[in-house]
Parts: C-alpha cells; structure tokens; sequence
C-alpha cells in the first residue's frame, strides 16, 4: 500500500522500529565494595568503615583536662576546633600507648561524637567484596569484642571490622568524668 501523506509515512517508521527493537538492556544491580580504613590496635589488625573516619592525622598536641578518666589524652586544637582525644588502646586494655611515629588519631564523627581515636598505625584503604564478610571474631580480642563485627580476609591477613557506631553508643566510652 503506497503511503501518501508524512503522518503515514511516521506510522510506517514507527512500526518498522517496533517490529526490529531488540528491547532495553537489563540493568544489573551493581554492589559496591567494602571500603575501610585497616589500622592496629595492641597488635590486633581492624578495619573501620571509611565512612566513619573522616580523617587520619599524627597525633598532635593535647592539653590535659582535669578530673577527666585517664584514657583521655586531652583535647587538642584541629583546624580551628576542640576535639577530645581519646587513647583506645587504655580504654579498651587500661595501658597507655607509647606514641611512636607510626601512632595516628583517626578522626571520627558518628551519632553527635566527634573525638580523635589515638591508634598504634593505619595502614590506609582496605576494599572487599560484601559477600567475603564472616561474621565470627578473633578469639584474642579482650575487651575490644564488644564492638567487633565480624572479619574481612585478604592475602596478607585476617581484619576484625571494628564498629565504630558501637563505640558512640557504648556507655563506659561517653562516661569520661
């Protein structure tokens, strides 16, 4: 049938482009990685959601704050602001790190806590597959178990992830007078 006005001949196009589509692609659902920040504590290799640190930085230096609990180094000036820093290693094991050159503070900001982590070292990014989570810990972690969630392994070790959000909600660690 000859087409004969421009409407027809679109209709015509149209349908030709019906008939030899071949569909939309089907999306795949794209699962992101785990990233976080691999440091270590009294010997113990974490890791800490990336999402939870906004900073890593040597330890600077602390003003002592009287009547405060002795795991808390002092507060120091960052950028401008306050922050407490907080000695992980004697809030979790009652002994004080030896700040070495390797000693970072990992600044966290999680559920309204803004404070520097005082750590022996930080090793930088970690990025794991989701699926390759384990959900048991190491057995030697003492007193840290409480905020561990499970491991991440790669080729050199095994991670405990450390939970920082655990951390802001723990009572004893808000408790500091």
């Amino acid at each position: 049938m000859p087409i004969t006005s421009p409407f027809e001949l679109l209709s015509a196009i149209d349908q030709r482009c019906h008939n030899n589509s071949s569909g939309l692609p089907v999306a795949k659902a794209v699962v992101d990685d785990w990233i976080g920040i691999g440091f270590s504590l009294n010997g113990i290799s974490l890791l800490a959601k990336m999402d939870d640190v906004s900073e890593i930085l040597p330890p600077p230096p602390t003003i002592r704050v009287p009547g405060v609990t002795y795991w808390v180094k002092g507060l120091a000036n960052i950028r401008g602001s306050l922050m407490p820093v907080l000695d992980m290693r004697a809030f979790l094991y009652g002994e004080a790190t030896d700040i070495r050159k390797e000693s970072r503070i990992m600044i966290i900001n999680k559920l309204g806590i803004v404070a520097g982590l005082l750590v022996d070292e930080v090793y930088g990014l970690r990025r794991f597959k989701p699926e390759d989570h384990q959900p048991e810990i190491r057995q030697d972690a003492g007193s840290m178990g409480e905020f561990l969630v499970g491991t991440f392994a790669d080729q050199a070790r095994s991670w405990n992830v450390f939970s920082v959000e655990k951390l802001a909600r723990a009572e004893h660690f808000l408790r500091v007078v």
